[in-house]
């Protein structure tokens, strides 16, 4: 029988902890872990989420690798250019300060809604609180981020969304906890032992030109923000 998530209401009666979205590892991986990116297998992830997601304390899951988190890892594209960040001090966990990231993303949370919404509403919290960007962009949720041989990567499923930028200024957000820029990959290859594993697995795709033929993928609409902070937690 498919899990019973709490709804968004959730929140409230959570005493002051963070809810976030998982889904059991069996069902979440089927056919075992991998290590690296895998094109595909998003909406088939989706449906899992709708029938067997739950929200869950994030204290007690971030060590539970038998509750996979789902993450999106918003990638930002113009050309040959890669939105590049560092994390910094400020940033809330711990274990990822002074790298380097390709994605922008973080935790679905109950407040996104319920499990069947929620990851989409997430994407767009998550977008709209990190990402200063002048137009609507256009994202493509493409594959599948794993890597089970470090704590963090155990407990986390990412879900890897192209977004285009086109002409858009695209601008980092939380000033306090990230550093970025527009970078060619051509200049990332000397932050490559700083980058976090997922964004390791992206590089490596760019640079073998797996995501110029990554397909269609699931389409969501990023909303302009302006630098005015959006809303939420």
């Amino acid at each position: 029988m498919p899990a019973t998530g709490p709804s968004a209401s959730t929140v409230a009666r959570g005493a002051g902890r963070e809810l976030v979205l998982v889904v059991p590892r069996e069902q979440a991986l089927p056919d075992g872990s991998w290590h690296g990116l895998k094109l595909g297998g998003v909406t088939e992830l989706l449906r899992v989420v709708d029938h067997w997601g739950e929200f869950r304390p994030r204290s007690s899951v971030e060590s539970e690798s038998e509750w996979q988190q789902v993450i999106p890892h918003l990638v930002v594209r113009e050309g040959p250019r890669i939105l590049t960040m560092r994390r910094l001090r400020a940033g809330s966990e711990p274990r990822l300060r002074g790298q380097v990231t390709l994605g922008v993303g973080g935790h679905i949370n109950a407040s996104d809604g319920d499990r069947e919404l929620a990851w989409r509403a997430g994407c767009l919290r998550e977008w709209g609180e990190e990402v200063v960007c002048d137009q609507d962009l256009a994202g493509r949720a493409v594959g599948l981020l794993k890597d089970d041989a470090g704590a963090v990567g155990q407990v986390h499923l990412g879900v890897l969304i192209l977004v285009d930028a086109g002409r858009a200024a695209v601008a980092v957000r939380e000033r306090d906890k990230l550093e970025g820029r527009m970078a060619s990959v051509d200049e990332l290859g000397v932050y490559y032992l700083e980058m976090e594993t997922w964004s390791q697995f992206v590089y490596d795709a760019l640079l073998q030109g797996r995501l110029d033929d990554a397909g269609d993928g699931l389409s969501l609409i990023l909303p302009r923000s302006s630098s005015t902070p959006a809303s939420g937690r």
